[in-house]
């Protein structure tokens, strides 16, 4: 009786153990498990700023390659006109293999083609906005508000708006009394957000057609190549005969603009013999003084942007921006853009 009390003992016992055992397994596997999948995050982390760092280094050699067509043909014809020079699509130009599964594209766009906000007096700040289609006093307003915020005095213009002014509204803001360093900064200006900009704060398509005229940009004369028919008639004072002559003059043969037979003026004899001559001290050349380049690497659906704005009437021997390659050009502005699906880890 008692060997089989001791027997029921003994299996009762390893009973237990087995069943200690088997709750130990499946908590070391709940944990194994956890930690694998813990492991799985940090090496797809780890890989995703790998991957960041290496298209941001691509982005950079690629803009390092746009800068350096630009400057070859500067070398050869003395100046940057129009991207029928044969520089729109730098890779095309340079010969470089792109490695396979990764896309480029560029994207120019020349501040030379509108006129310097900044810098624009009252009567073409007037006839600009009267060209958009304001009323007349609207017109005035613009003028005036813009002209009071960029001028370092604190004197109101008639229709205008200095400190005394703004502290009487909600948009708790005061004149910067300097230049404006985006047109986005023209919400804060009287008048401003009322027509360029819609109820939630964002540009409207007056602000986009602003933006086609003037930059914040040093821009003081328009590059007939690339400046907009509002840009030539507003600024400019050419006719509309003028401007549509000189847009189907640059269209080329085929009438399409962005085709390989598109024209471009090189000198302003050329100019004077498609539309004649031209007043003197009308703001008006054939050439890129300040030129944008966007350039968008993409990859296994993660992309990074390097955008840079750069004089290209400025030499210079050294440039800190792009490396020591002695480049005639002075860049303004650089700034990157993570593309969104590679914005964050998952």
């Amino acid at each position: 009786m008692m060997r089989r009390l001791d027997s029921n003992r003994c299996r009762s016992k390893k009973g237990s153990i087995l069943l200690m055992v088997l709750v130990l397994i499946i908590v070391l596997s709940y944990v194994l498990t956890k930690f694998v999948e813990r492991a799985q995050v940090e090496v797809q982390g780890e890989g995703y700023y790998v991957e960041r760092a290496r298209l941001r280094l691509q982005a950079w050699s690629i803009l390092e390659v746009a800068v350096a067509v630009l400057a070859d043909v500067k070398a050869i014809d003395e100046a940057i006109y129009a991207p029928a020079q044969g520089w729109g699509d730098p890779i095309d130009y340079s010969k470089i293999e792109i490695p396979e599964g990764m896309n480029v594209t560029f994207e120019f766009i020349d501040e030379s083609s509108k006129l310097s906000i900044n810098e624009l007096d009252e009567g073409s700040l007037f006839l600009l906005f009267d060209e958009m289609d304001f009323d007349l006093d609207v017109s005035q307003t613009l003028t005036n508000t813009l002209l009071d915020w960029i001028d370092e005095d604190d004197d109101a213009r008639i229709d205008g708006a200095e400190s005394r002014e703004y502290s009487t509204t909600e948009l708790e803001m005061h004149p910067a009394n300097g230049p404006l360093r985006s047109l986005d900064e023209l919400s804060s200006v009287i008048g401003f957000k009322d027509h360029f900009f819609d109820e939630n704060g964002f540009p409207n398509d007056n602000l986009k057609r602003l933006s086609e005229v003037v930059t914040y940009h040093p821009v003081l004369q328009l590059n007939v190549n690339s400046a907009s028919p509002l840009a030539l008639q507003s600024l400019a004072g050419l006719n509309e005969i003028q401007v549509e002559t000189i847009q189907d003059y640059l269209a080329g043969l085929d009438g399409e603009s962005g085709t390989s037979d598109d024209n471009y003026f090189a000198n302003a004899g050329e100019m004077t013999d498609v539309i004649g001559e031209i007043e003197r001290g009308v703001p008006i050349t054939q050439q890129i003084s300040v030129l944008t380049v966007k350039v968008t690497v993409q990859e296994k659906g993660s992309s990074h942007s390097l955008i840079g704005t750069f004089s290209t009437d400025t030499e210079t021997t050294e440039n800190g921006e792009t490396g020591d390659l002695e480049y005639p050009f002075v860049f303004l502005e650089l700034r990157e853009e993570p593309g969104i699906n590679n914005a964050n880890p998952n």
